[in-house]
C-alpha cells in the first residue's frame, strides 16, 4: 500500500501539470484522479477540496523557489544564499518555474480566493524558513544582525520583489537577462553588511 505522504506528493505533482495545461478553473478533481491513477475517493480523502490541492501545488512550487531547509553551513554565506535561491537552476527547470508563476498570477486574478492560499503557502512560508536559516547563521557567528525576519524579507524583496510590480501576465524578474549575476552581486553586497566584524 502506498503511504499517504507519497500519494499526496504524486497527486500534487499531477495537479501541477494539469493546472499548467488547463488552469485551475479548467481542471476538475476527477481529471487529477484519472491522470494520477487514483480513485476520486482517495483524492478527497487527502485533499478535501480543490483549494487544498492548490495549496499543495504552491508548497511544491515554494521548494523550486527556495531550497530550504538545507545544510549550507560549509559554504560562504553569499554562496549559500545563491544556492538557497537556486541561481544555478537548469534552463528547463527555470522555464517550468516561470510557467507555474505565470499560472498563479493569471488564476489568482480570476479566482481571488486563491490569493491568501498562495501568500500563506508561498511567501509567508518561505520567509519563515529563510528567517530560521539566517537565525542559525547568526547563532553560529557567521553573520551579525538583530532581526532575522527583517533580513529575510529584505533578501526576498531583492530576489522576488520586482515581480509583483509588473503588470504583464509573465513574471519579470529583477536583473533582467543578467539576473543571476545581478543576484550574486546583491548577495555579496548584503552579506558584507551582515557579516560580523572583529
Amino acid at each position: 500500500m502506498v503511504p499517504d505522504h507519497a500519494q499526496r506528493d504524486l497527486i500534487a505533482e499531477t495537479a501541477w501539470s494539469l493546472f499548467l495545461e488547463s488552469g485551475y478553473g479548467g481542471t476538475a478533481m476527477s481529471d487529477v484522479a484519472a491522470k494520477a491513477h487514483v480513485s476520486l475517493r482517495t483524492i478527497y480523502r487527502l485533499f478535501p477540496g480543490k483549494p487544498e490541492l492548490f495549496a499543495a501545488v504552491v508548497a511544491i512550487h515554494r521548494r523550486s523557489m527556495l531550497a530550504l531547509p538545507g545544510d549550507y553551513d560549509a559554504l560562504p554565506v553569499a554562496d549559500a544564499l545563491a544556492r538557497i535561491f537556486q541561481t544555478d537552476l537548469a534552463p528547463e527547470a527555470e522555464r517550468q518555474r516561470d510557467a507555474l508563476m505565470t499560472m498563479f498570477i493569471v488564476e489568482c486574478r480570476q479566482f481571488p480566493e486563491l490569493m491568501p492560499i498562495l501568500h500563506k503557502e508561498g511567501p509567508e512560508s518561505s520567509r519563515r524558513l529563510l528567517a530560521d536559516w539566517l537565525e542559525r547563521q547568526r547563532n553560529l557567528g557567521r553573520i551579525g544582525f538583530e532581526d532575522a525576519d527583517l533580513v529575510a524579507g529584505m533578501l526576498m524583496d531583492v530576489v522576488f520583489g520586482a515581480v509583483a510590480l509588473k503588470t504583464s501576465d509573465f513574471p519579470a524578474w529583477p536583473g533582467g537577462r543578467d539576473r543571476w549575476s545581478y543576484l550574486r552581486s546583491c548577495f555579496r553586497i548584503i552579506v558584507e553588511g551582515l557579516t560580523t566584524r572583529a
